[in-house]
């Protein structure tokens, strides 16, 4: 139950408990006798006792936070809690309105210390004190005070002699930002046990707590149970794809979001890219080539850097040198390093097309971030030994001797040349 929900209930009951002489005028009788919210709690309910003084100015105050008046609601409420006279059943509401006021203005710290006021003068109804306690918890929970947080809703199933599978839920989620996964998927496998209907978030919890883990063969078989229910739900789709990724399981991950494919459930770029990645990473290359130009054709997978180069990628693995150029050439004005007109460039040349690859590999060696710069320079220098520039290519062997990467290449190269005789053509890598 949400604070201000809650403070309105609170001051509902007061306002019913008090008629204008100050006596208690409520009815406990057949219907009409309200559900005890805490039957096991091992405090004893408090007599409710309030000034009609106190009891004008909280009325008062409740109906100028009804109409967002906070400001004029806190001077009455300051007005109850200076008043030496009021009692403490009137100091305790006083505090529960004012930590409303400061829960409304996101003053979660300010709202704690009122809702703990109000909890230590012991003065309310077991279902005000004890539910004031279990926002407490929340509140707790909301500013990162962890520890308290768990402590507080300890103190409210043992002295209000209840538990739910919310609370449950609570304290696994405090757990789970502990990092202290055990419990956390510990105490969510009770949340989730002790009602017929728990809330998607916390199947989420309890997934993420295997996860961290390295519990997949768990994580996943709460993803199956969850999709049994909700087969079309993409994102536990993607989930149970990841877990199985995770879990060094590629094939089955594959499974899964090619089955989604087939329901018409990858529908977006991002699915796309998932589905394609994933054949990739199962070393399905063609497949992988496939999913990537369809979505690329039919513009579901927008034009950039990524994508292309991820079907330069698969391509050249699936010895498709053809469709490896075109998609690197395509990646080539996006990049911001020369990876991708490197690997253009590496294509090419094979294909014995050494203009188009000095081309490209002059772009590479431009745009720099080469992790193979000395073997670009190689590259550039066979290329030109190709077309008969042997000048130009002793130039780039010279410099790729500077690399250790690829100075032995560059001074065989080069002994070879020098000595008069031809250089054979490298073999493909």
């Amino acid at each position: 139950m949400k604070l201000q929900s809650l403070i309105r209930v609170a001051l509902c009951a007061l306002m019913l408990m008090f008629v204008t002489d100050g006596a208690m005028a409520q009815k406990k009788s057949g219907k009409d006798k309200e559900e005890v919210a805490y039957p096991n709690a091992t405090r004893k309910e408090p007599k409710p006792d309030m000034s009609e003084k106190s009891q004008r100015d909280l009325n008062k105050a409740n109906d100028l936070l009804s109409d967002s008046k906070d400001d004029e609601a806190v001077e009455l409420i300051q007005k109850v809690l200076d008043d030496k006279r009021a009692k403490p059943y009137a100091i305790a509401f006083a505090h529960l309105l004012k930590g409303q006021i400061l829960w409304g203005k996101d003053d979660g710290n300010g709202a704690i210390t009122e809702l703990n006021q109000a909890i230590e003068m012991d003065a309310l109804p077991n279902a005000n004190h004890f539910d004031a306690m279990y926002q407490v918890a929340q509140l707790q929970l909301q500013e990162e005070k962890y520890p308290e947080s768990l402590a507080t809703l300890d103190r409210w199933a043992r002295e209000g002699g209840k538990n739910t599978a919310d609370a449950q839920a609570i304290k696994a989620n405090i757990y789970y930002r502990m990092d202290k996964f055990p419990e956390a998927a510990a105490e969510m496998t009770k949340a989730i046990g002790m009602t017929p209907e728990p809330k998607e978030s916390w199947f989420q919890i309890l997934i993420a707590s295997y996860f961290e883990l390295d519990q997949y063969d768990q994580a996943a078989q709460v993803l199956q149970q969850q999709l049994a229910k909700d087969p079309k739900n993409k994102r536990l789709i993607n989930q149970l794809a990841t877990v199985y990724i995770n879990a060094d399981k590629p094939d089955q991950a594959i499974a899964v979001m090619a089955k989604a494919k087939n329901e018409g459930l990858v529908s977006t770029g991002e699915d796309y890219l998932q589905l394609a990645k994933l054949y990739a990473s199962g070393d399905k290359h063609k497949e992988a080539a496939v999913v990537l130009k369809e979505g690329l054709d039919k513009g579901i997978i927008e034009s950039g850097y990524e994508p292309w180069r991820l079907l330069g990628d698969v391509c050249s693995q699936a010895d498709d040198e053809t469709c490896a150029i075109d998609a690197y050439a395509k990646a080539s004005p996006f990049a911001k390093d020369g990876y991708v007109d490197f690997q253009r460039g590496y294509a090419l040349f094979y294909q014995e097309r050494y203009a188009e690859a000095k081309q490209a590999l002059d772009a590479a060696i431009q745009k720099g971030g080469l992790r193979q710069e000395g073997e670009a320079y190689i590259l550039r220098g066979d290329a030109s030994d190709a077309s008969g520039q042997s000048a130009a290519a002793i130039a780039d062997w010279e410099k790729a001797t500077q690399f250790p990467s690829s100075k032995q290449m560059a001074d065989q190269r080069l002994k070879i040349v020098r000595s008069g005789q031809k250089l054979a053509r490298p073999a493909k890598k």
